[in-house]
């Protein structure tokens, strides 16, 4: 499997930097962050980042959005500014997937790391994401 093989089969979980354990509800700790590099999706990247947000908290999960610009220049990231949990990178050196997506993992603070492709012309299922989560903790795994 290639790097631009898991890129391309959002969504991944891999183990991220802080400790196992459960620290539900501590906004200092974060069991799972999700990456979200985008460029001009348009209303997709709320819908997405939203829909996410409320299948994680609904499942209990402490979480992170972290959504990174790749040279966006549709202004979508205005539209997460209200949004539970997330956070929005912008940087003018950003200008594509890969380096958004180093961005976004550099700066998660989960247990655990995720990301989606909202840029794909296919509509992002919260609930496997949340699965995806699911299946790496039982199984103990790097990727999903």
């Amino acid at each position: 499997m290639t790097i631009a093989h898991v890129i391309a089969v959002p969504p991944t979980v891999t183990p991220g930097p802080a400790t196992a354990g459960s620290h539900r509800w501590d906004p200092s700790v974060v069991e799972f962050t999700v990456v979200v590099p985008f460029h001009n999706p348009g209303h997709r990247l709320r819908d997405a980042v939203e829909r996410i947000t409320e299948t994680l908290f609904a499942q209990n999960i402490s979480f992170e959005v972290i959504a990174v610009s790749g040279g966006s220049t549709d202004g979508s990231q205005a539209t997460l500014a209200d949004l539970y949990c997330t956070s929005v990178v912008i940087d003018p050196d950003i200008r594509d997937r890969g380096a958004a997506l180093q961005r976004g993992f550099a700066a998660a603070r989960g247990e655990w790391i995720g990301f989606v492709d909202v840029d794909a012309d296919t509509e992002i299922d919260p609930y496997e994401v949340a699965e995806c989560l699911h299946r790496a903790r039982e199984r103990g795994v790097v990727v999903v």
